[in-house]
C-alpha cells in the first residue's frame, strides 16, 4: 500500500543529497612523503569538468605504522555523473592517475571499494539535508510510524544527528525500542510480515 500522505509530504519536504566515497588499500604510506603526518590532504583540480572529483583525501590509519593503510576520497557536485556512468574499475584508475601525478611511487592498490549510491535504486542518495522550506519538525514527521506497523530508521529520521552514520544508528536503536515497548514479539513480527 502507498505511504500516507502526511508520510510522503514530509518524504518530498527534506532534500536528498549524494556523495561518493573511494578507499584504496595500499601496503605503504607513499603520501607521507609530502603530508608529514596529517591525516587529509587536499587536490585542487586543474580544470572546472573536474570540480567535486578526488577533491580531498583521507588517511584513514594515521595512528598505524605498519600496514595495510587505507586512503579515501570523495566525489561530489558535477563529477557524481562521471561516477554513475564509470565503472569502479575506471573510478579507481583516474583516482590512481591523479595520485601518481601528485606523488612518486604510487604502487597499485591491494584492494578497493568504490560506493554508488547514485545508482542504487532503493536510495539514490546518501544523506539528507534541509532543503529549503523545510524544518526540523519534517525529520520529526520521518521518524513517526505508520499504524504502529511499519517503522522507520535512517539518519534521515534523526533529528539530532541527520547526516551521520551515528544518527542512522541511533534511529535503528530507537525504533527497535519502539518496537519492544509495543510488545510485539517475534511471533508477532512473523505475523506482520504475512499480512503486509
Amino acid at each position: 500500500p502507498a505511504l500516507p500522505d502526511w508520510k510522503q509530504y514530509c518524504i518530498n519536504r527534506i532534500g536528498a543529497g549524494c556523495i561518493e566515497k573511494i578507499a584504496m588499500k595500499f601496503s605503504k604510506k607513499f603520501w607521507q612523503s609530502k603530508i608529514k603526518g596529517a591525516d587529509f590532504f587536499g587536490h585542487v583540480p586543474s580544470s572546472e569538468e573536474h570540480r567535486g572529483l578526488f577533491t580531498i583525501f583521507y588517511d584513514m590509519n594515521t595512528e598505524e605504522k605498519e600496514g595495510p593503510f587505507v586512503l579515501m576520497s570523495i566525489i561530489t557536485g558535477e563529477a557524481l555523473e562521471f561516477r554513475n556512468n564509470t565503472s569502479d574499475a575506471n573510478v579507481m584508475k583516474s583516482c590512481l592517475q591523479l595520485l601518481r601525478n601528485m606523488f612518486e611511487d604510487v604502487p597499485e592498490p591491494d584492494d578497493f571499494w568504490v560506493t554508488s549510491w547514485g545508482r542504487d535504486r532503493y536510495s539514490l542518495m546518501s544523506y539528507s539535508y534541509m532543503a529549503l522550506g523545510s524544518s526540523g519538525k519534517d525529520y520529526d514527521h520521518m521518524a513517526a510510524d505508520v499504524d504502529e506497523k511499519v517503522f522507520f530508521a535512517g539518519e534521515a529520521t534523526n533529528r539530532r544527528f541527520p547526516q551521520t552514520v551515528t544518527g542512522a544508528y541511533l534511529s535503528g536503536i530507537r525504533e527497535a525500542c519502539k518496537i519492544v515497548e509495543r510488545g510485539y514479539s517475534l511471533p508477532d513480527l512473523e505475523e506482520m510480515k504475512t499480512d503486509s
